[in-house]
């Protein structure tokens, strides 16, 4: 039972840098997930995918200030706030993009259901043009819809919506253990 309380206390507190470089791990698999289907598989990203890969680099935004000091309750909270937002936020976008993908897979077997389609230029915020500082990672060059890719069932959004979902329930929970003093969290470990 000691063995287990020290491996929670150790890698999902947010008191740890543990957490905090598995996060940025993730950041980087799905970073590089998504080119990975982008050039060697050669499916282009739609202005949603482009906006999915934003919130996962958020995730890495927020990992890197949650390493840096994360005994200090102000960086714990702003480092699982921005992942949490991130998360709901891509979420959000992943259940749009579904939808998006549906209505296209509706448009092939009736040419005349009428259909929504996402746009083709991204619309980042002027402070933060990832589509024109980063063209080869962010500017959308696909169609929205155009499920090209499946595994186990599920296509490539389904998983996205997946990995949304856990990520916003772990966020929530780091979030929540970030108001836990470090003092408090060293009493706990022992």
């Amino acid at each position: 039972m000691k063995l287990i309380k020290d491996f929670f206390l150790k890698i999902w507190f947010p008191h740890t840098r543990v957490l905090w470089g598995l996060l940025f791990l993730g950041f980087i698999f799905y970073e590089a997930c998504g080119l990975y289907f982008q050039y060697y598989l050669k499916l282009n990203p739609c202005i949603e995918c482009v906006y999915e890969r934003a919130c996962f680099m958020f995730f890495g935004i927020a990992a890197i200030i949650g390493v840096t000091i994360p005994r200090f309750m102000p960086v714990r909270l702003l480092s699982s706030v921005i992942w949490l937002v991130s998360s709901v936020w891509g979420l959000v976008i992943s259940i749009e993009h579904r939808g998006y993908e549906i209505d296209y897979q509706k448009s092939l077997l009736d040419p005349f259901a009428s259909t929504t389609t996402c746009g083709f230029h991204a619309n980042f915020p002027s402070y933060m043009k990832l589509d024109e500082w980063i063209p080869s990672v962010f500017a959308p060059t696909g169609v929205c819809g155009d499920a090209a890719w499946d595994f186990a069932g599920l296509t490539m959004v389904q998983w996205i919506i997946i990995i949304f979902v856990c990520n916003t329930a772990v966020a929530g929970l780091v979030t929540l253990l970030s108001f836990i003093p470090h003092r408090t969290y060293l009493r706990i470990r022992g």
